[in-house]
């Protein structure tokens, strides 16, 4: 041991030999025997003082001493808490007649005693109790600088020992930057949970918030289709849709009939012979079927599955805020850009689509077409011989025979083309087309007609329906019909119900304008049902006593390519040879 750090003894440390001398003194006068208090103080005070080791008469004084300093050396105890109860508390001066152990610091810490047993680097202590003791000895307890300098040095090393030991939970602390950065690489890949999760405005759909679409909906059978790119949020919305009609609604996703990933012809066979089982079944009021459908002719063999089984389609596209992020919804799909472009360049091509319309619901499709067979029934009795099928054939040919159905009644609000037709793109952008699409309204069929190429109801709309009616549906028919341009907006809406053979569906709103332009004339007679009235060259109307009320969604038509609207609308002039007589 250096000579130069034994040279003086702490302050604190000769603090501590006095505080440990008097406690020890208090303790042997409360335990020794009342006959001799006067020697025991004598005998023991000087000793504890001046000498470590023990009194001239023999008596080992410094052993209760040394086990004192033992039970409260730095190895026990650290330096700071001994010296707390000296300048702070003098509550122990009167404690120690009734306490049997005069050790204060361990009462009011509970935590020493289990120190012991936790794992601390035994090697270090026990050099620092040993450099304690022998300045101790070596100066025979008294003070010098040297031994001063030598405990704080002690004391500085025994902190930072225990600094050290409280440190093991430092490396955690260095391992944390390297899992964030792995988090951060894999969040480049794929986009943070809040981030992926679409608003609550991209399901902002009537079909989803309108109690009244959703009630009619759930008394009727309607077919979802749902398309948008990879990533858009498809299934997100079918989830919704699932939720929100619960056990009336069936969810049919291409990516389960897909095998490995690889969806070929084999996975939409498979996909919509499922579908077709549950339309079949008529279990579900909402099919629901969650796929890209970005092509002209998947769209139209899937709207050509609900009109077999009496179902109104619906056609829905994500709303998410990355629904057109081709980057994102790269990451998003784990697919190449360049795939998820190529996607939305078809599906760009049929964004808009063959139509838009009110389709009605199966409910009140079944009860117009019942009311217009009633109808031609009793035209039939009003004019015996009155459809032929050509104006040289005198053949009687009964009118619901004479009139062939065009598919599931509509009434047409835009024709679009896919958007090439005139004033489409203006039309899909108008907000109302937005908001309104896969609504359900309630139409208001006020009139049944009849002419020798088309059988239709005509339409009354509201102001609130009126909202999706082009502003210029009529005037595009003044070519055709000299005088329509000045009708009121609205006055060619209309449901076809059925047209003579070769004659397209689109004749049948030109042929309600031809009798709103003419003269109304007067009633030929009176039927259950309404006023007959009569217009000349075979042309019928029966306005009805009360409105019929037809719960009609605004959806849209796809259809698979041939001949065009216009092709149709040259075909039906030459029929007009087809006329009730």
């Amino acid at each position: 041991m250096d000579p130069e750090n034994n040279a003086e003894v702490p302050d604190m440390l000769e603090n501590l030999q006095q505080e440990a001398a008097a406690a020890v003194v208090t303790q042997l006068e409360a335990s020794a025997e009342p006959e001799k208090p006067a020697a025991a103080e004598g005998e023991e005070t000087e000793p504890l003082v001046v000498n470590s080791g023990g009194d001239a008469s023999g008596t080992n004084t410094a052993a209760p001493i040394r086990a004192y300093l033992h039970r409260n050396s730095p190895e026990a105890e650290p330096p700071v808490p001994v010296a707390v109860p000296e300048e702070s508390e003098p509550v122990p001066e009167a404690a120690p007649p009734t306490q049997e152990e005069p050790v204060p610091p361990t009462q009011e810490e509970p935590a020493p005693p289990e120190q012991p047993q936790e794992p601390q680097p035994p090697s270090s202590e026990k050099i620092q109790e040993e450099a304690v003791k022998e300045a101790l000895t070596q100066n025979g307890g008294e003070k010098t600088e040297a031994s001063t300098e030598k405990l704080a040095e002690v004391s500085v090393q025994k902190e930072g020992n225990e600094a050290e030991t409280a440190r093991p939970a430092e490396p955690k602390k260095e391992d944390e930057p390297e899992v964030s950065a792995k988090s951060a690489e894999s969040s480049e890949a794929v986009p943070d949970k809040e981030e992926t999760v679409p608003s609550a405005d991209s399901l902002a759909f009537p079909i989803l918030k309108h109690e009244k679409t959703k009630n009619a909906l759930r008394a009727s059978r309607t077919l979802v289709v749902i398309r948008g790119l990879p990533g858009s949020g498809k299934t997100f919305l079918s989830r919704a849709l699932a939720d929100a009609y619960k056990d009336r609604c069936s969810v049919f996703c291409a990516d389960d009939y897909a095998d490995n990933g690889d969806r070929g012809t084999d996975v939409h066979k498979a996909l919509d012979e499922a579908v077709v089982a549950c339309c079949v079944d008529a279990a579900s009021a909402l099919v629901v079927v969650d796929d890209t459908n970005h092509t002209q002719e998947r769209l139209a063999r899937l709207g050509e599955m609900a009109r077999e089984h009496g179902m109104v389609a619906i056609f829905l596209e994500p709303r998410t805020e990355w629904s057109a992020d081709i980057a994102r919804l790269a990451k998003l799909a784990g697919r190449k850009p360049a795939a998820v472009a190529a996607v939305k360049r078809q599906l760009d091509e049929v964004r808009l689509p063959l139509f838009f319309g009110w389709f009605l619901l199966t409910p009140a499709q079944d009860r117009l077409r019942s009311t217009g067979n009633d109808f031609l029934t009793a035209l039939d009795g009003v004019k015996k011989n009155a459809v032929g099928s050509s104006v040289n054939e005198g053949q009687e040919v009964p009118l619901e025979q004479y009139f062939k159905s065009k598919g599931s009644f509509h009434c047409t609000t835009k024709f679009c083309d896919y958007g090439k037709a005139e004033g489409a793109k203006e039309y899909a952008q108008k907000p109302a087309v937005s908001e309104l699409y896969g609504s359900v309204f309630d139409l208001a069929v006020s009139a049944l007609f009849v002419t020798p190429r088309t059988f239709g109801a005509r339409v009354s709309l509201t102001e609130e329906q009126l909202v999706l009616w082009p502003a210029d549906a009529e005037k595009e028919a003044e070519p055709s019909v000299p005088g329509a341009a000045s009708l009121p907006a609205g006055s060619r809406a209309h449901v076809t119900l059925g047209c003579a053979e070769g004659v397209a569906a689109v004749q049948t709103g030109l042929d309600l304008l031809e009798i709103l332009v003419l003269q109304q004339v007067e009633p030929v007679t009176d039927l259950e049902l309404g006023s007959l009235r009569f217009y000349g060259e075979g042309r019928w109307m029966l306005e009805l006593k009360e409105p019929m009320c037809a719960a009609a969604c605004f959806s849209s038509f796809y259809k698979r390519r041939g001949p065009s609207h216009e092709q149709g609308k040259k075909d039906s002039k030459k029929k007009k040879n087809c006329a009730i007589l």
